[in-house]
């Protein structure tokens, strides 16, 4: 088990990968893997992975795959250095690989987006189970294809929520009873609602910042971009986020029922139950090319599935 270091140095050009960070330094070129003592032609290589925070020791690891077995190439501290310099190494030296998030990407996949993904090797996508049931509803707008994720919040952060939304009722009571005397029903309100809506106010800066606390993604393709608009608790819309279609690298499950929308280096996360995310994951393939943004098939004529 080599340093957990706390950062990785990331350099990526046309002919070579370098990740770096300490004494600890691995090189990948188009022929050949290279770290600590070891080289490794790309005849054999068979992948690379990342593992789980703590499974094999401190921080995340990427092994690389062999015929022979698996060796630790870097560890570091640093999940999204660890995530960024896998794709980077296996892209270099064109083979697959995996993360412990969930995703993975075959040896002719890399530099391609979801779209191409679907277009060129559909048979790697999860059909849908039963095409009489639909747990996602799929609208058209003119070009424009809408639908909603049947997301919702982990139990943990929701419960945490609520728990905290109580206190602050309670809280409300002292503070309205010892606020300066007002002849105004509206500020006295305001008083007691006081700690509610600072427990609901940082609640939201938490989810902007970390997407705690979202669920019901609502989502709308073009064949340009891709918006979301996420409901915090499930009650009323946050800001749209959006990015280029070429930007929307991957879709996967992970672990434990969490789609993952992969746009560009962000990660978008929607909880669910593990057949729940698989079904909707094969709904989402299925109609990204029914409705032509895969190129593959004519757009759906009709307006409302």
């Amino acid at each position: 088990m080599g340093t957990a270091h706390a950062s990785l140095g990331i350099r990526d050009d046309a002919k070579k990968t370098t990740v770096s960070s300490g004494n600890d330094e691995v090189t990948a070129t188009r022929k050949e893997l290279k770290f600590g003592s070891s080289s490794l032609k790309v005849s054999d290589i068979i992948g690379l992975y990342s593992d789980s925070r703590g499974a094999s020791g401190q921080g995340h690891a990427i092994f690389v795959e062999k015929e022979k077995g698996k060796e630790e190439v870097i560890r570091s501290s640093s999940e999204k250095d660890i995530l960024r310099s896998v794709e980077l190494l296996a892209a270099m030296l064109k083979v697959r690989f995996s993360e412990h998030t969930g995703r993975s990407v075959e040896a002719d996949e890399h530099g391609m987006n979801v779209v191409d993904q679907i277009c060129n090797y559909p048979e790697r996508w999860p059909a849908v189970p039963n095409l009489d049931l639909q747990m996602v509803k799929f609208v058209t707008i003119g070009s424009i294809v809408c639908f909603t994720i049947p997301s919702r919040v982990r139990d943990g952060e929701k419960w945490s929520f609520w728990g905290a939304a109580f206190i602050g009722l309670i809280l409300g009571i002292p503070v309205a009873t010892n606020a300066p005397a007002t002849n105004s029903q509206l500020l006295s309100i305001l008083y007691f609602l006081a700690p509610l809506l600072a427990v609901i106010s940082l609640a939201y800066v938490a989810a902007m910042k970390t997407g705690m606390f979202e669920s019901k993604h609502e989502v709308r393709l073009t064949k340009e971009k891709i918006h979301v608009i996420p409901h915090f608790m499930g009650i009323f819309g946050m800001p749209s986020r959006s990015w280029p279609m070429e930007d929307f690298r991957d879709m996967d499950v992970a672990e434990g029922g969490r789609l993952t929308l992969l746009m560009g280096d962000e990660r978008l996360y929607c909880d669910m139950d593990t057949l729940e995310a698989e079904w909707v994951l094969a709904e989402m393939a299925e109609r990204l090319e029914k409705f032509g943004l895969a190129n593959r098939n004519p757009v759906a004529s009709s307006q409302e599935e």
